[in-house]
């Protein structure tokens, strides 16, 4: 009688430890709403004349999470901002996200979902040129806060003199002589030149491609399906054929 109380004893025990291990780690990914950060920057993620989110990255990102089945919530916030909440915790993701080694420390980037190319933006009065070996000991630059190429700037050494809060100001600084040259998304700077009428007096030079993807924290990855970032890739590579 005892030995049978005992082992009814146990089976309830192994009962409660599975029950409590399903909801720490068996949760599917459906059951959890990935919170992910964005920021205005078209025309890869911004708002358009009526409200609405739209972009490239927006796009595929929307339409890969959907056909795996995932919900999600989109928060636009200042780019900084948007990756210190991911490393606190307080979302799950970010896009759209080059890589870099300190984001890999927090968060696992996906596979492409837009393209990007780092170029060099010099006013066409001014001689010098980016590729030269003494360019970065002599060149007044800079990026935008919180960008990746802010990160590479300063880890190779270049004169950083400002880091404005966004391409638009970091433009500004170029055309009023503040800067002799910035790094910015061709896509991005591109449009800001245009809209601006200022095609004529500034020149690029390409840098290097730098595609872009969605950061998905490691601490949220641990909740889900230990096969969501393959699920979650091909979707994007479906999604960016449409």
């Amino acid at each position: 009688m005892k030995d049978a109380m005992s082992n009814r004893f146990r089976i309830a025990q192994i009962i409660a430890l599975g029950f409590m291990f399903w909801l720490c780690h068996g949760q599917s990914s459906a059951q959890i709403v990935l919170r992910l950060n964005t920021h205005e920057l078209p025309p890869y993620s911004f708002h358009n004349d009526q409200g609405q989110i739209d972009g490239i990255a927006i796009r595929v990102t929307e339409c890969a999470l959907k056909k795996v089945n995932q919900p999600y919530s989109i928060a636009f916030y200042p780019w900084a901002r948007a990756q210190m909440l991911v490393q606190v915790r307080y979302a799950d993701g970010f896009f759209a996200a080059s890589a870099s080694e300190e984001r890999n420390q927090y968060a696992v980037l996906s596979a492409t979902i837009a393209p990007q190319e780092w170029r060099w933006y010099l006013r066409n009065d001014n001689p010098m040129d980016p590729r030269s070996p003494t360019f970065k000991d002599v060149a007044m630059v800079g990026s935008f806060n919180g960008a990746n190429m802010q990160d590479w700037l300063i880890n190779n050494q270049y004169k950083v003199a400002a880091n404005p809060p966004t391409n638009m100001h970091l433009l500004k600084m170029l055309q009023t002589r503040r800067l002799d040259a910035i790094l910015a998304n061709k896509l991005v700077m591109d449009a800001l030149i245009a809209e601006g009428g200022g095609a004529d007096e500034i020149r690029s030079v390409l840098l290097q491609d730098k595609p872009l993807g969605i950061y998905i924290s490691k601490a949220v990855l641990a909740n889900l399906a230990p096969d969501f970032m393959s699920r979650l890739n091909q979707a994007i590579a479906y999604c960016r054929k449409k």
